[in-house]
């Protein structure tokens, strides 16, 4: 039996007075429009849900806020597409992201708990979306309602409003269809693996459908005493399909119960030479978090060129944490089975709101020889959070264990498990975005692409070191820009040179800043060179590109350590460099060789280095290699379909060495931990008939020790799973 912990309620939620005069003006069409409604040509409307033969190729996406095929965008775009998550077996988002080119995974810390990533050598922290939208709490997420995960690469802010260098990580939800269909899956494996998910599409009428997708998770690891508990349910209704006017309606719930796993400490800058099994937490330690997520969307063709959509959404996340996080006593020169071990404690909650609405415009028309491909957008986002620490100050941190043998079960003192909050931050803000975008063909298959965004924040904020009565006003209003120049000299082929930039300001729930010095917002530029082919009569894409992404005035995303009060001599102690930039190049195919022979395959080089530091900040970072970003990245999944429904799979992930370390002030010198690259093989074999597969996945074929997640600051870096077997059912009505 596993243990329980109270979640705290949720408080009750309101949505935003915007809301109601967002949909009233998505509703206001123009009255010609609605007047010739009943002579209106028949449109051909294309549904677009993703072609199931399409395998590993991605289908359409609207991550540009076009619908569009990945092939057309001019910016790298990598697609995780459905039959790639399932031939994987990957049940959450960052098992889905694993064989992203470029990309690394962040170890948490106190408040950084969740699906947090890396990504061209920048953090991703706060920009992961959700059908365009953004989805803003520390969680993490499943794949049980996922379509298809989408990479959009490179400064995002025109499209997407404040964001990072490395770009943006969609999650495309899966849509009801006019289809009568429905599977479940049940899953068991090592380590006392066990799943259960429902996907099931029934059409309710002429024009709608209902898509239901449930799911339960209950797991061990192979890290001792480290399980993991996840309940999830989402239905969708969607009525219209296929007619000038469609709606939609949907709730999303996640509740997920996890224990608190820090890994190992750091000793002589490199892991701890443990078992990769070896836990130093306790059983007491847990993360719980719960989700909840109302869409609600409109979609009205005018023509088959021209529509306008808006999506409303409100979300409500809480978040609970309570564990020990293992370091090693300060002298330690020497390990032995007898070396202590310190467990201090972490004690966090957080509860976040958000409402949005989001209206993009998008036609084609002509001027003259010119051809335009438009869209004009508003945004709208209301924001409302508040995070704390839990303290009993009778009650000091755990006793100590030791390397050898540690103890999961320790006596624990009374009243261990009291709580008072304190070091309370609290955030409101309201930000409105509105973007305009022209695709310009000004010769046959040769296009010009400009976009302009302005984003205004109002926030008031108050961070951990303010008082009730000192709130902190502060406002952004910043402009973000979006261009490109696209060859296209045939329908399988794609050129483009694009720049883009994106700006992060201080003042969001992400970064409680003072009052007395706010930082300046973070400003991200990237210069991209392209090309895109599909090959072998489009079965095959291959991408490339070559990029140069540079950031200024980087800020510290670890909200639990950003909170300082600013000095003389360290006048931003929450900002981390002045600038720094990646040079890179990446290489990606996803598709058919043969009719049987599949593939999905990423190379990435990152060349990666710190140009200046901060005001106050130590000269000894310039020049290093940003933290937790590999020289290099690549993997490589394949399957071969053989006869009678038999089906191989295997593929192999690989990391450079990533680094860990603190970001002194003055003249320290840093102190640089090394987590190893790696490299891990995984295998699947399947047996698929019309109604029911079978399938086996084995995870780490060669049963390799590996440092997956590496927490930046250096304390600690997480083992990746040891070699586990998984058995799935699947049966089809």
């Amino acid at each position: 039996m596993k243990k329980q912990n109270p979640i705290r309620p949720a408080r009750p939620c309101h949505p935003a007075p915007f809301f109601g005069a967002a949909l009233a003006a998505a509703s206001l069409l123009p009255a010609a429009a609605a007047e010739g409604e009943k002579s209106l040509a028949p449109i051909t409307v294309q549904d677009e849900r993703i072609d199931e033969g399409k395998g590993y190729q991605g289908g359409v996406t609207r991550v540009g806020k076009l619908p569009q095929l990945p092939k057309d965008v001019p910016q790298a775009l990598t697609v995780v597409s459905e039959a790639l998550i399932e031939d994987k077996n990957a049940d959450t988002l960052k098992e889905a992201l694993r064989n992203v080119a470029g990309l690394s995974f962040n170890a948490g810390e106190g408040g950084r708990i969740g699906d947090n990533m890396t990504l061209r050598g920048f953090s991703s922290f706060g920009d992961l979306y959700l059908d365009g939208i953004r989805d803003v709490a520390q969680y993490n997420r499943e794949t049980f309602t996922i379509e298809q995960v989408e990479v959009l690469r490179g400064s995002a802010a025109m499209l997407f409003g404040r964001g990072q260098a490395g770009g943006v990580i969609n999650q495309a939800s899966k849509e009801p269809g006019l289809v009568n269909k429905g599977s479940v899956t049940g899953t068991v494996g090592r380590y006392d693996y066990k799943r259960v998910t429902v996907d099931v599409n029934q059409v309710v009428g002429e024009n709608a459908a209902l898509r239901v997708n449930a799911m339960k998770t209950d797991a061990g690891s192979s890290r001792d005493h480290v399980e993991s508990e996840r309940d999830g349910f989402a239905p969708t209704l969607r009525w219209g399909i296929g007619t000038p006017d469609e709606f939609s309606i949907g709730h999303y719930t996640l509740k997920t119960h996890n224990t608190l796993d820090y890994g190992v400490p750091f000793f002589n800058k490199r892991p701890l030479d443990v078992a990769a099994s070896r836990f130093y937490g306790t059983t007491s330690d847990y993360e719980d978090n719960t989700t909840h997520i109302n869409t609600g969307s409109y979609l009205h063709r005018y023509s088959s060129d021209t529509e306008i959509r808006t999506v409303l959404r409100q979300a409500d996340y809480t978040r609970d944490l309570w564990g020990v996080a293992p370091r090693l006593l300060a002298g330690t020169t020497a390990i032995t089975d007898d070396t202590a071990i310190r467990r201090a404690r972490q004690a966090r909650g957080g509860h976040e709101r958000t409402w949005t609405s989001q209206t993009d415009f998008t036609t084609r028309l002509a001027t003259g020889p010119l051809k335009h491909e438009l869209l004009a957008g508003l945004e709208l986002l209301h924001e409302n959070a508040g995070r704390w620490s839990y303290n009993n100050p009778a009650i000091a941190n755990l006793a100590n264990t030791t390397v050898g043998n540690p103890d999961a079960t320790p006596p624990l003192p009374d009243g261990y498990g009291s709580r008072t909050r304190f070091a309370i931050s609290r955030y409101v803000g309201d930000t409105v975005g509105t973007y305009a975008q022209d695709s310009i063909e000004f010769l046959p298959g040769w296009k010009i692409l400009l976009g302009l965004r302005h984003d205004r924040m109002d926030a008031q904020y108050r961070n951990n070191t303010q008082t009730a009565d000192t709130p902190a006003d502060v406002r952004f209003s910043e402009w973000s820009y979006r261009s490109g120049l696209s060859w296209q000299p045939t329908e399988l082929q794609h050129y483009y040179l694009a720049f883009s930039d994106s700006f992060n300001p201080t003042a969001d729930l992400y970064q409680f800043t003072t009052a007395t010095s706010p930082a300046p917002p973070e400003r991200s530029r990237t210069l991209e060179l392209g090309a895109k082919w599909e090959l072998l009569e489009g079965d095959l894409s291959l991408r490339t590109s070559l990029y140069r992404a540079e950031k200024e005035w980087e800020r510290n995303t670890d909200v639990e350590s950003a909170s300082a009060a600013p000095t003389l001599a360290n006048p931003f102690p929450n900002l981390l460099t002045r600038k720094r930039h990646t040079d890179g190049f990446e290489l990606e195919a996803a598709g058919r060789i043969t009719s049987r022979w599949e593939v999905f395959l990423g190379w990435a080089l990152l060349h990666a280095r710190i140009d200046e530091a901060k005001p106050g900040g130590s000269t000894a970072v310039e020049g290093l290699r940003p933290r937790n970003t590999p020289p290099f990245t690549y993997s490589l999944w394949t399957t071969y379909r053989l006869p009678a429904g038999w089906r191989l799979g295997a593929g192999v992930e690989g990391k450079g060495s990533r680094l860990a370390y603190g970001i002194p002030n003055g003249t320290a010198t840093p102190t640089v931990n090394v987590a190893p690259g790696y490299r891990r093989w995984d295998a699947m074999v399947s047996y698929e008939q019309a109604k029911y597969v079978v399938k086996l996945n084995v995870l780490n074929l060669l049963d390799k020790r590996y440092y997956e997640s590496v927490y930046e600051n250096g304390g600690h870096v997480v083992p990746g799973t040891k070699r586990t077997a998984q058995l799935s059912l699947e049966y089809k009505f």
